[in-house]
């Protein structure tokens, strides 16, 4: 597979965000004590791990999980840091809806699946379970084949010695902005999975995408509660988190969505 490197996750990304909000399909959600948790996948029996998995399969089949996809493609969401500094305060809080809506979705099919994390920083290659787990996901009336090339990209994961020194930052900026704050952390892992997770158009289709945005929401749910008054620096139309109608406000907390990480 070849890469277009204008659309590596890393790459130099400018887009125009539109002004209009649209599909605004969800209520807010109301903070409530936590009901559900995400666990490490490790940690997952067997049944846990098929039950996952037979409800991405079906939201597939009904092209629900295509459409959510696409969502990502769409660049007017400003959600990454190489769509300027916006994208740096945005990049965190709208993953964490990003993630939400999908385990919505997956949850209106089997309401005891939820999410699991993949600590990359443990578990040094791709989960055993989900290595012939490579699905055909229709996007936008393409299918997209997902694929993985591990290591081509990228050489390593992020390391123990990275991760502490990006979680002891003590301002959100510099705990996020790439190279070095945890969105750079996420990027490398994009990149040495490859192939499918390697383009930004695409990568939400490979369902490793998903583990390790929830990794990557773990650790910021951390840091939060390391550093309570440190929010991304939002205002206006870009404290909504497009297209849906939750603020920056909401993210300050997954019990804010019903979810805590054991």
């Amino acid at each position: 597979m070849s890469v277009n490197p204008n659309l590596l996750i890393h790459g130099k990304l400018w887009a125009h965000r539109l002004s209009f909000r649209h599909n605004l399909l969800h209520p807010l959600p109301a903070p409530i004590a936590s009901s559900y948790c995400r666990k490490n996948q490790a940690n997952m029996a067997p049944a846990e791990q098929d039950r996952f998995k037979n409800a991405l399969q079906t939201i597939i089949s009904t092209g629900q999980f295509g459409s959510i996809v696409a969502i990502h493609a769409d660049m007017s969401h400003m959600m990454h840091s190489s769509m300027g500094p916006i994208g740096t305060q945005r990049f965190l809080p709208w993953h964490r809806v990003y993630l939400f809506e999908l385990e919505q979705a997956l949850q209106s099919h089997d309401p005891q699946v939820t999410i699991p994390y993949w600590d990359w920083i443990v578990d040094k290659s791709i989960p055993q379970w989900l290595q012939n787990f490579t699905p055909s996901v229709v996007v936008n009336g393409n299918p997209i084949n997902v694929i993985r090339q591990p290591g081509v990209l990228a050489p390593i994961l992020p390391t123990q010695t990275q991760l502490d020194s990006t979680m002891n930052q003590s301002n959100f900026t510099s705990f996020t902005l790439p190279p070095s704050g945890l969105e750079g952390l996420h990027n490398t892992v994009h990149m040495w999975v490859g192939g499918t997770m390697a383009n930004i158009m695409t990568a939400p289709a490979d369902l490793i995408f998903w583990m390790h945005h929830a990794n990557v929401d773990r650790l910021w749910d951390l840091w939060q509660k390391k550093n309570p008054n440190q929010n991304p620096s939002l205002s206006g139309s870009d404290a909504t988190m497009d297209p849906w109608p939750h603020t920056e406000i909401d993210t300050r907390k997954t019990t804010n969505f019903g979810y805590t990480y054991v």
